[in-house]
């Protein structure tokens, strides 16, 4: 449907799905770091990070994860930077609690609700990835890894989305990050601005204090 299959030799691109791969969320406040107190001995103790930071060796016990990933690096880094980025897949119910209830509210919820929040992407069900829910790349929550862990460990990827579906995944990764407007002349210095006035693309009432 949205997803193809590929063989272990295909190289990582934007829009490959993996599974399982470990998720940690580390707190500032609440940190269970490990002291040595002996060559073979540790003790655990409760810490935050400021108290922490100034160490040049930093050990800590913490719970580990297992989640969907989705690549979001582009294709021209994907093959070269040391570590990947990827959005944490869940379930479309634990970003969506209340699921639409009959195939028409789930035609608007798919077209119209996604365009009007650009927070996640839905992802239909396959059985031959193991998505046997609807799920929901969430564009919120975000990790690495390293590269080479990933080629190496290549047979965690349990597909890719087809081109019609990436393209539209790449399209709302893009509308994530640019959904905020913002004035494109704050930075302009006095000639810049005089220039931008003349061309009536704003009104001196709508410049900054430092450029009035």
């Amino acid at each position: 449907m949205c997803y193809e299959l590929l063989d272990a030799d295909f190289p990582i691109r934007q829009g490959d799905i993996f599974y399982p791969l470990p998720y940690v969320e580390i707190s500032l406040t609440n940190i269970q770091s490990l002291r040595k107190v002996g060559p073979a001995d540790v003790v655990v103790q409760l810490s935050d990070w400021d108290s922490l930071k100034d160490n040049d060796e930093i050990i800590i016990s913490t719970a580990l994860g297992k989640t969907w990933g989705i690549v979001a690096t582009q294709n021209c880094d994907a093959s070269r930077i040391p570590n990947i980025s990827l959005f944490q897949i869940d379930l479309y119910t634990s970003i969506n609690p209340t699921p639409p209830a009959s195939p028409k509210k789930w035609v608007e919820t798919i077209t119209e609700r996604v365009c009007r929040n650009a927070s996640w992407f839905y992802l239909p069900k396959d059985e031959r990835l193991g998505i046997n829910e609807r799920m929901a790349v969430n564009f919120h929550k975000v990790f690495q890894i390293p590269r080479e862990d990933l080629e190496t460990n290549i047979r965690l990827r349990k597909g890719r989305l087809v081109k019609v579906a990436f393209e539209h995944f790449r399209e709302s990764i893009a509308q994530y990050y640019r959904r905020y407007p913002y004035n494109e002349w704050y930075s302009f210095d006095k000639d810049e601005i005089d220039w931008y006035l003349s061309k009536g693309k704003c009104t001196s009432e709508d410049l900054y204090p430092w450029q009035k």
